[in-house]
């Protein structure tokens, strides 16, 4: 006997068990679906909410949703029989429509985007068809109610979130919303980034248990499910957002995905959730995910999740540190890993293909990644590496490849040295047409709008910056020569942009990229030549592709 799908009606739950006898009695625990990604750290399993007793008929168990106030469908079941645990999925797998069911925006929408830092003119002017969002669980909510708070109940408890917050955010997404621009959210748990501002009975409540405050580079802690408080915290905070705008009429914008938390390969510096091994990680993370859907469908039908990785695929941002940072092919292999154990759902792929190194906006001079899965990095270089690894069976999702996005990339122009502006201008025409060959790449965000002073010395908007407001807000400055292509792409003017970067890259180079050789497994050596120890191929003008210099980065605009 095994449990074969899960699935959530209105007001019951369908199991289906393959291989049982008709009229066979079962047991079906549903437990709060707390996880511990590391087995040896202290850890009690969830406790049990309700369980029910049931015949089968049909091969197919029947029992209520709910226990009082308390919504199951985010639960993990154990099913047994006559005293032996059935093997099978352990989480909602189906849920039955009983929400908005409108078309999801692209691929009506164009993949071209920036942040909703962005005005609604300047969208118009520059063709923008997406955008993205920033909400950070940690800054949106509150410990007790106010006259600056919304109440919010969640399994029938009342949960607080600071109006100030949520009303800004509003503020950015509805003139872009009322184009038809939807948002991805990239949803992350960040008390860091607020300082002296965060709340400490708030953080102490979804603060992840492992997060490590000696490390002075964790800019980001991951999601608490560690604990029944804070995995109610998260949902709650998951739900709210998710029901506010996903809404058709678009009243307070309209973000229809999370990319959940942010790059979650660089875990240490990003998510931070302490050492552990990638598959206990993607354990957790996965859950993590998991409950973002379940709990984002109850309210529109088509609401998609997204991972957030960084640029290494088969490598890591630190090879010698293998508990603190991973590679997204082992990540991806994980989370499969999982769902095919647990209960498979619909995650897509969110990662960002910057330059090889930050600094150097000419991603087509990069020299580590390859077009085989066993490529260190994925840059603008070799994007097409993603869309073939996930188009292999055993990582579709009912039989259809899973959806790409790349929400954060963009070319810095060094001060100074105005030719770098030019570089990232002409690589973006190139990047901007391989990706659109890509039928599951759905979203290209530059990031971002403005250049930040604050963001690791690096300059990645497509204006300049022009100060501070009086609200301490960055001002949009000169455009650079990059807004300009990026508002011709995908217009007639768009001919111009292709023969100007076409000429700029050289025509063979141009070419090669926008053509490139079929992605294999693995790499071919034997044309290789001599190889000299100690000399190898990662250096670009006298810096190695790896050097301390090379930055990380993340999106910090006000």
């Amino acid at each position: 006997m095994r449990v074969t799908t899960i699935t959530i009606c209105k007001d019951i739950i369908l199991l289906d068990i393959s291989g049982a006898a008709e009229g066979a009695t079962c047991e079906v625990v549903a437990r709060v679906p707390v996880v511990c990604g590391d087995p040896s750290a202290p850890f009690t399993p969830g406790r049990i909410v309700a369980s029910h007793k049931a015949v089968l008929h049909g091969g197919r168990l029947t029992f209520p949703r709910r226990a009082g106030d308390y919504d199951m469908l985010i639960c993990a079941f154990e099913v047994s029989s006559a005293g032996c645990l059935l093997e099978g999925v352990r989480y909602a797998t189906e849920i039955d429509p009983d929400v908005a069911e409108f078309d999801y925006p692209y691929p009506q929408c164009s993949i071209k985007a920036l942040n909703c830092a962005i005005s609604g003119e300047e969208a118009d002017t520059l063709h923008i068809g997406q955008t993205s969002a920033g909400p950070n669980q940690a800054e949106l909510m509150a410990m007790h109610p106010s006259d600056n708070t919304i109440t919010y109940i969640y399994n029938g408890v009342p949960y607080y979130f600071k109006k100030d917050v949520v009303e800004a955010m509003d503020a950015a997404l509805v003139p872009l919303a009322q184009r038809g621009i939807p948002a991805v959210m990239r949803y992350v748990n960040g008390s860091f980034l607020l300082g002296e501002k965060a709340d400490p009975e708030i953080v102490e409540i979804i603060q992840h248990p492992a997060y490590d405050y000696d490390f002075p580079a964790a800019y980001i802690g991951a999601f608490n499910v560690r604990t029944e408080q804070g995995l109610d915290y998260y949902c709650a905070c998951t739900e709210f957002l998710a029901e506010r705008y996903s809404r058709p009429d678009r009243k307070y914008g309209w973000c229809l995905s999370y990319e959940v938390g942010n790059e979650v390969t660089s875990q240490y510096i990003w998510n931070n959730a302490g050492e552990m091994t990638c598959d206990q990680f993607m354990l957790e993370y996965t859950t993590v995910m998991r409950l973002a859907w379940l709990l984002a469908r109850k309210h529109y039908a088509g609401f998609r999740i997204f991972t957030s990785f960084d640029q290494y695929f088969s490598g890591r941002h630190v090879p010698e540190q293998p508990k603190r940072y991973y590679g997204m092919k082992e990540s991806i292999d994980c989370i499969a890993k999982h769902c095919a154990r647990d209960g498979d759902f619909p995650w897509n792929i969110a990662t960002h293909p910057y330059p090889e190194n930050l600094n150097y906006p000419d991603f087509y001079h990069d020299r580590e990644p390859n077009f085989t899965f066993a490529t260190r990095r994925i840059t603008f270089k070799n994007i097409e590496v993603m869309p073939a690894y996930l188009a292999q069976e055993r990582l579709l999702y009912k039989g259809q490849p899973r959806r790409i996005i790349f929400p954060e990339q963009g070319f810095n122009s060094r001060d100074g040295e105005p030719y770098t502006e030019l570089e990232g201008a002409h690589g973006y025409c190139l990047a901007y047409l391989k990706i659109r060959r890509q039928p599951t790449i759905e979203m290209f965000l530059h990031h971002s709008y403005i250049d930040n002073p604050w963001e690791f010395g690096l300059n990645l908007g497509v204006r300049r910056f022009g100060g501070l407001d009086e609200h301490g807000r960055s001002i949009p400055g000169e455009p650079k020569p990059v807004y300009y292509v990026m508002r011709d792409m995908d217009t007639p003017a768009e001919a111009q942009r292709i023969a100007e970067a076409r000429a700029f890259i050289g025509p063979l180079l141009f070419d090669r990229l926008l053509n490139p050789p079929a992605v294999t497994a693995d790499l071919d050596r034997s044309r290789e030549g001599l190889s000299i120890p100690g000399q190898g191929h990662g250096k670009r003008k006298g810096k190695p592709a790896d050097s301390s210099d090379e930055t990380v980065t993340k999106n910090f605009d006000t």
